[in-house]
């Protein structure tokens, strides 16, 4: 739910704008996801592939060997880079934040169409559970980083 009149709202502008941002990062993340995961199965099957090539010629310098052993470096690299940055983790943590701060943006422009006084009056505890919502984010991002040493 959105309402245009409560964009002039610090505090449901502020809220738009995290929402919004976090909807960009949470695509990125996935985007980035399903990126590793395709390049990964292609060079896997890559690697199958060089591995049953066989030298025509013993003459020939050609050793494929050397492409199988770069090709497999890619893939653990590609691996390790998925599984330190955890993206898919990173988009779901992105999604629990875009459900609280949906339903609170919702919950605002329920009080405000109900009456602007209403809205007014629970100014101060949409507020504070904002707050609520970014410590959790906070204490989700640091869970998912090994929290500060």
């Amino acid at each position: 739910m959105k309402i245009k009149e409560l964009k002039k709202d610090l505090l449901y502008s502020d809220i738009e704008e995290r929402i919004n941002s976090i909807k960009r990062k949470k695509n990125i993340y996935l985007l980035l996801y399903r990126a590793t995961k395709i390049i990964v199965f292609i060079a896997g099957a890559t690697v199958t592939v060089l591995t049953g090539w066989k030298i025509l010629n013993e003459d020939e310098k050609f050793d494929p060997g050397n492409y199988v052993l770069v090709i497999s470096a890619s893939i653990t690299v590609l691996a390790a880079i998925e599984g330190l940055f955890s993206f898919k983790d990173k988009g779901k943590s992105n999604d629990l934040l875009l459900f609280e701060l949906r339903r609170l943006r919702d919950r605002m422009c329920y009080d405000f169409t109900k009456g602007k006084w209403i809205y007014e009056k629970n100014k101060d505890y949409h507020f504070l559970k904002y707050q609520e919502i970014l410590e959790a984010q906070k204490t989700i991002i640091e869970d998912l980083s090994g929290g500060e040493d």
